[in-house]
């Protein structure tokens, strides 16, 4: 493979794709339990890196709801920590479908675990930012929206996941929408919604940390929208 320094990767890397490389270096050292440095000089990497950050980068701009760390960390979860994925294995269908894999068993992973509650708690800290910046109740953020509720916008880029779907109460507003476009939204929206449900109710922590944590930001929220003038 060819050494060569670009020119253009002195003066034309941008942040983003500064910090593109730097996720996959966090995960590939994470994945061997080794120490990282991020990386703060890029005037010597080789053409390819540099045209493969391009890439990514363009990649990332079109599916602005997958995160970098998520999608870099992937292949080690599904396939092998052994392994190791260098940047060109990222442009690869392979590893859409480890990122894909690897998010449905996280959206589907034991309710109970200290990684699903913290999830939880911080994507109902999502819909509270979300709220103060659209000057929002927790009850308007339920509502149906045309053409589908904000919950549902946020399920699709993570923002938040199924079991605070659930907590949020929204079973209405989600069959009021096309079952077409609820598997746009999320592909195969049913089968996960249910099962993520029969998890949510039967679950020992998750479900009232959930309940507890919309009953705080909702009575917040309410204060806000009491206090305008």
């Amino acid at each position: 493979m060819s050494q060569n320094i670009s020119t253009l990767s002195r003066s034309e890397l941008t942040p983003d794709e500064q910090f593109i490389y730097n996720a996959f270096l966090i995960a590939s050292r994470k994945a061997k339990n080794k120490p990282f440095r991020l990386r703060t000089d890029f005037s010597k990497i080789s053409d390819e890196v540099y045209i493969t950050l391009k890439k990514l980068n363009s990649f990332f701009q079109n599916y602005k709801n997958i995160q970098y760390n998520d999608f870099f960390w992937a292949p080690y979860e599904v396939y092998s920590k052994e392994e190791y994925f260098d940047l060109d294995f990222y442009k690869t269908r392979k590893a859409m479908i480890a990122y894909t894999q690897y998010m449905h068993k996280r959206e589907t992973q034991d309710p109970d675990s200290d990684s699903c509650i913290e999830e939880s708690k911080n994507a109902i800290k999502n819909i509270y930012y979300h709220c103060v910046q659209h000057a929002s109740t927790l009850s308007k953020y339920k509502q149906a929206n045309f053409p589908v509720p904000a919950c549902l916008i946020h399920l699709k880029s993570h923002v938040i996941n199924f079991y605070v779907l659930h907590g949020l109460d929204v079973e209405k507003s989600i069959k009021s929408v096309e079952p077409e476009l609820l598997d746009f939204y999320k592909k195969d929206f049913y089968d996960m919604y249910y099962k993520t449900r029969t998890k949510f109710t039967t679950s020992q922590r998750l479900k009232n940390v959930i309940r507890e944590g919309l009953k705080i930001i909702e009575k917040k929220l309410l204060t806000f929208e009491n206090s305008k003038p």
